[in-house]
């Protein structure tokens, strides 16, 4: 056997080997594609058939963010307001509970906004910010839907308005001007509703509802719930988001904290 044929025969098994080595791999490469696609295709069918998974799982594996703080602070009109506890932003952990701590109500809506700025940028503050609002809004209409509409989501604030102009009207059956403090830590029907001092509104993560995504609302959804013992049940819902490119976290539903609470017994002492 001549050299030439020699050479010309290894070309020959060399390209024959290059080809099979180049099926066997185009067909690896065609089932990584297909699994790749299957998993995209799962993980869509989850985010339009049960979304809340989808955002539970990402949650699990970001239980903790830079953002969130535990401990926030300032002073406002000669009023201390203090944070303790962290809640995270993003990701939702069961077991997180905070208490918002303040020694007075804002005296007008610039106070509410300097305290907006510390406060609005945790979910717990935003929830102490919607008491406050409310008892602002029995003090002065005007002054309490202001406050209202900052911190609050439109199509919540509308919902909050029509309610609390029944709670805070001229129906003695029906009016509940305590409402605020019903929301405090330490009232309830049985002592006319008079809270602990400084007032505090005790917070945790809802134990059941992970975060959702909401696309209306453009950000997080975070459930909440407050303390209270102005009702049959006494862990109120409350939900709050921050909109995508907004500083402050805002209230998006809150009905339990609206309803109607117990009727006080004794005389109502005011809040400072």
């Amino acid at each position: 056997m001549n050299r030439t044929f020699v050479k010309v025969l290894a070309v020959a098994l060399m390209s024959l080997a290059a080809v099979g080595a180049s099926a066997q791999f185009g067909n690896l490469g065609n089932r990584i594609k297909q699994r790749a696609k299957s998993a995209v295709q799962s993980k869509a069918y989850q985010a339009t058939h049960n979304p809340g998974q989808v955002v539970s799982e990402v949650a699990s594996r970001t239980r903790s963010d830079k953002d969130a703080q535990s401990k926030v602070e300032c002073s406002v009109g000669g009023k201390t307001y203090k944070i303790d506890g962290r809640i995270n932003h993003e990701g939702w952990n069961k077991s997180q509970n905070s208490k918002v701590t303040f020694t007075g109500i804002p005296a007008s809506i610039d106070e509410f906004k300097q305290l907006q700025q510390t406060l609005g940028t945790e979910p717990q503050g935003a929830v102490a910010l919607q008491v406050m609002a409310f008892e602002m809004y029995r003090r002065d209409r005007a002054m309490g839907e202001e406050a209202l509409s900052l911190n609050n989501t439109s199509t919540n604030l509308n919902s909050t308005l029509r309610q609390l102009k029944e709670v805070y009207g001229k129906d003695d059956s029906y009016n509940r001007p305590y409402m605020a403090a019903a929301l405090m830590d330490g009232a309830k029907a049985t002592n006319a509703y008079t809270p602990n001092y400084p007032y505090c509104v005790k917070v945790r993560v809802n134990p059941v509802t992970k975060y959702q995504e909401s696309e209306l609302l453009e950000g997080t959804v975070i459930y909440l719930q407050i303390d209270s013992e102005g009702w049959d049940t006494n862990w109120r819902g409350v939900e709050v988001v921050r909109p995508e490119g907004e500083p402050y976290f805002v209230v998006s539903n809150c009905p339990a904290m609206y309803t109607q609470c117990k009727k006080i017994k004794g005389t109502w002492q005011g809040l400072k």
